[in-house]
């Protein structure tokens, strides 16, 4: 699947790709190019935090597998987005299934490694 592709789920609003840096490297949706910059940045820096919190949690509990961090979710009242790696999705809650936008992102995202 390409990210083409993944805008064609239903609910999907946009798709942005970004860097191990936290720089845009592509988008499409209904989304500006500023608009898909600042979400790279901030899909970013919110997976950097995630996966310090997969390490601590993992040292804490003494559960190795919470490092195995993939991605996140964050869901508001009427929008949400779905991060997996270097790509994340934004969507419209009430059209979107997550189980189809995890699937359809699942298929085009790449580990995001420092």
């Amino acid at each position: 699947m390409k990210i083409k592709e993944v805008l064609s789920v239903p609910g999907v609003l946009g798709v942005v790709i970004f860097s191990p840096k936290g720089e845009l490297n592509d988008y499409k949706g209904d989304i500006s190019e500023d608009q898909a910059r600042m979400a790279a940045h901030m899909c970013y820096s919110n997976s950097s935090l995630m996966q310090m919190q997969g390490r601590l949690f993992a040292d804490y509990s003494r559960q190795p597998e919470w490092k195995n961090f993939e991605g996140w979710a964050m869901l508001g009242p009427e929008l949400g987005v779905y991060v997996k790696g270097d790509t994340a999705c934004f969507l419209n809650r009430e059209e979107a299934s997550l189980n189809q936008v995890s699937e359809a992102v699942d298929s085009v995202a790449r580990p995001l490694k420092p």
